[in-house]
């Protein structure tokens, strides 16, 4: 790493952002990493421990000198490496606001951080150091080099430059190698219909806030609009694959998508942003930093946004809260509080036909007709949910440490929707009550059939880890324990009478009524082992017991009672290899056993019986390099699938046509997937990634639904650090199938591709002005412009289901499809004062 000449003082900005901070995995310390670094110059030992953790790291020369860093070995948080390397020397790390540290002397001013983070920016030799890790930081991902999973980190640089403050995750992720979301309403705007992992639909992978496992109690899916915004994120990690032992969570063989929340700035300012732009959208927010105080050091963040959304009638009012509290309580001891609130409401779509977009154009998605099932009028939704955290890590010896995370989130969907929101004939309407013995009262064939629905769970649990130094290793152990206890009901409505409950065929309106209480526990031991120099293994066990105790007065399906009680267990071995080859090359394998509950479906039925279930066998290799210019990281992976429990379309006599789950037997997913990224230098960088994935179900040559056969991202981008940045950055999405299994004549279900949607192709186009030390009591500003779908394509881009009733050549009900929202154009505002 060279120095900078003519700086005052000579400040050294380590660039080298391999990876990021892994901050979003489930361990107990979330930024651990793996270093052997020996006795050597203090200055050199910080150069390295920069490159292996994907930390910022600055320091002037003139303060490092000549002192030496002693040895350091074995996986530690980066805060506990760079205090045992400055111990004894009188320098102290200070973390920034962008989350790079600084080496100061204890009386250093904020002058040196600014020069420091500036110096990245200017030409002549400055421009020396501006090699792959700057130019990283602003990709849509790297990947580290100690990695035992393919991994990609989306750093906080390339959220804050490309994706709109207002954005809900699924826009973040949207570039990630086997990554595909799409949102028909708009880039972030209302919930994601698609989020898929290698082919995993949500559900079937993990997701983490803060390391904290989180999931509705039916099917452990996400509404992705009821989540964090991107303001509130500092960084982001996708882990395809099911990490090792430590890694905890219901769904992790499809691998974990981590969101870690942003650091309160050191320094006290005061952050307004906006947004305005398509569909009509205004949002703004307002982010206040304390500072370090005798109370922690605070942030408290809150946005709020209002849209008409890209498809017609489907406006969206979203309001969001974060707070977070990080306190010193003494040199080696930190805790942490957090919490969020987050509320939206939405009028939610289901799709249209073909037929329908043809008459209303391709941003059709409600009508304003009262007369119909598709008024927007009678389809409001209310989400609301929360999420908050008390976190404490201490060193209780000098050789063990930790870490206490004690949570609580909830969950509510409040609606009431038409039978079939998709719906434009008036044909399709009627609503027929009964009475309390099953007579049948009377029949209005115009009225608006339709329900009122309340599904909402509130999670209570806690994660412990211990961490023991050894001579040989180290040891990891601990146990994640969670409790849901989740309640839902329906009932059918008359829309047309002020949305009266109408009773049906058993004299009840209900159509299911269900209490469920959920209990997770998961104990882990793992070592961490390191027999050659370079060299890191992990064997470990994980134990995981899932327990449904299903109570329901009304059962969906059958509307009788039934109460059953089910657990779920399973021994989970995995090791994971990862070996430093040469310097800036390293190579991994992994195998792990999978495992996940049966989704809350498999007790709608009239008896439930033994339920199996799902297994997986996870294989994977890979390696990565990374050089001054360039890094690229390929893998390949095998997945083998037991009692696979997939979605299916059914028709239900008296009813229509229904989603459900089936027995799929077993699939097996397997694929490649390459990333790399250049520095061409004076701050442009290529960054591409692509994909080819494969899923089939065995002894069969159907392919698993949702599953595109190849994805691909591919971009420019630019920034100076002092003045404008922009990219342009693709995205491709191969063809795919919408359903993978139909109804034979017998009413069986069995394998069959249908509704084949063709490979798409979208373009994304951000670029703004970094305006620092402005002057006066203005710190920064930042305008920029984000356009998303930046060529106006409207290709179909999903198969959304099928209609409920049966209408001309569609005995199950006409298919119905997601477009891809059309361009849209945001501008953004953000400053600091003072």
């Amino acid at each position: 790493m060279s120095r900078l000449p003519g700086l005052r003082p000579s400040i050294v900005l380590l660039t080298l952002s391999l990876g990021g901070v892994a901050a979003s995995t489930a361990h107990a310390a979330p930024d651990a990493v793996t270093v052997h670094l020996k006795a050597q110059p203090l200055s050199q030992s910080l150069e390295d421990l920069s490159r292996i953790s994907g930390h910022d790291i600055l320091f002037a020369p003139g303060d490092v000198g000549n002192r030496t860093a002693p040895a350091l070995d074995g996986r530690i948080s980066v805060q506990d490496a760079i205090g045992r390397l400055l111990a004894g020397t009188g320098l102290r790390p200070v973390t920034q606001a962008d989350g790079s540290v600084l080496v100061a002397r204890p009386h250093a001013d904020g002058a040196a951080a600014r020069r420091a983070r500036d110096a990245g920016g200017r030409g002549g030799k400055a421009e020396a150091i501006t090699v792959i890790g700057r130019a990283e930081r602003l990709a849509p991902s790297t990947v580290p080099l100690h990695v035992t999973q393919p991994t990609s980190i989306i750093q906080s640089r390339f959220i804050s430059n490309n994706i709109i403050p207002l954005a809900s995750v699924d826009d973040i992720i949207k570039f990630q190698p086997s990554v595909w979301t799409q949102n028909p309403n708009g880039p972030g705007i209302g919930k994601a219909e698609t989020m898929s992992l290698r082919g995993f639909q949500d559900g079937q992978y993990n997701m983490t806030f803060d390391g904290i496992p989180f999931g509705d109690a039916s099917d452990l899916h996400h509404t992705t609009s009821s989540l964090f915004i991107s303001h509130f994120l500092g960084q982001a990690e996708i882990d395809r694959g099911p990490g090792t032992a430590s890694t905890i969570g219901n769904a992790t063989f499809g691998g974990t998508i981590g969101f870690t929340s942003r650091t309160p700035a050191d320094r006290f300012g005061v952050t307004p942003y906006g947004t305005y732009g398509s569909f009509n959208t205004r949002a703004g927010g307002l982010e206040v930093d304390s500072g370090k105080t005798g109370f922690g050091t605070m942030v408290l963040d809150l946005q709020h946004e209002e849209t008409d959304g890209y498809l017609t009638r489907s406006a969206e009012r979203r309001s969001n809260i974060l707070f977070k509290d990080v306190v010193h309580l003494g040199d080696d001891t930190t805790l942490t509080i957090a919490t969020t609130y987050n509320k939206e409401w939405q009028s939610t779509t289901q799709g249209a036909t073909l037929a329908e977009y043809a008459r209303y154009g391709n941003s059709y998605g409600l009508c304003d007709n009262p007369a119909l099932q598709c008024f927007y009028g009678y389809n409001p939704s209310t989400y609301r949910s929360d999420f908050s955290y008390v976190n404490l890590r201490t060193k209780l010896t000098s050789w063990l440490d930790f870490e206490n995370r004690l949570y609580m989130n909830g969950f509510e969907h409040s609606y009431t929707e038409s039978t079939d929101a998709s719906q434009d004939d008036p044909a399709a309407n009627g609503v027929t009550f009964y009475d309390a013995a099953g007579r049948k009262v009377g029949t209005y064939k115009t009225d608006i059939p339709g329900k009122y629905a309340d599904a909402a769970f509130r999670s209570y649990g806690d994660t412990m880890t211990f961490k023991a130094r050894t001579p040989v290793g180290d040891v990891l152990t601990g146990i994640w324990a969670d409790v849901q206890d989740d309640r839902r009901y329906t009932y059918a409505v008359d829309l047309s009478r002020g949305a009266v409950a109408v009773p049906g065929k058993n004299g009840s309106a209900y159509s299911y009524d269900i209490h469920d209480l959920n209990t997770t526990l998961q104990p882990y031991l793992e070592f961490d082992w390191h027999p050659l120099r370079g060299m890191t293994v992990k064997p470990g066990l994980k134990y995981s017991y899932f327990h449904r105790d299903y109570d329901a007065p009304i059962n969906k399906g059958t509307k009788t009672a039934l109460n059953d009680r089910q657990s779920f267990t399973s021994w989970q071995p995995s090791i994971a290899l990862n070996q430093i080859i040469l310097p800036g090359w390293s190579a991994y394998a992994q195998v792990a056993r999978g495992f996940l509950a049966p989704p809350l479906s498999v007790f709608q039925v009239q008896s439930v019986g033994s339920v199996k279930p799902e297994t997986t066998w996870n294989y994977q290799v890979g390696t990565v390099v990374q050089k001054k210019k360039w890094t690229l990281s390929a893998d390949a992976y095998y997945i083998d699938f037991s009692n696979y429990i997939a979605s299916a379309q059914i028709n239900v006599p008296g009813i229509g046509t229904e989603s459900t789950y089936v027995n799929s037997g077993g699939a097996i997913y397997k694929g490649l997937e390459i990333e790399g990224q250049y520095a061409l230098g004076h701050g442009l960088s290529l960054y591409g990634n692509y994909s080819v994935n494969d899923a089939e179900y065995k002894g069969t040559h159907t392919r698993v639904a949702e599953t595109p056969n190849a994805l691909a991202s591919f971009g420019l981008l630019y920034e100076n650090p002092k003045g404008p940045y922009f990219s342009i950055i693709g995205k491709y999405v191969g063809n795919h199938w919408g359903l993978d299994s139909t109804t034979d004549a017998a009413g069986n279900a069995v394998f069959a591709n249908q509704y084949r949607i063709h490979s798409i192709v979208t373009a994304d186009l951000a670029l703004g002005w970094h305006l620092r030390n402005v002057g006066g009591v203005l710190r920064d500003l930042t305008p920029s412009l984000k356009i998303a779908n930046l060529f106006d394509s409207h290709a179909i881009s999903d198969f959304a289901g099928n209609q409920s009733a049966a209408s001309a050549g569609y005995p199950d009900g006409a298919p119905l499809y997601w477009r891809l929202a059309g361009r849209s154009v945001f501008f953004n505002l953000t400053m600091t004062v003072p």
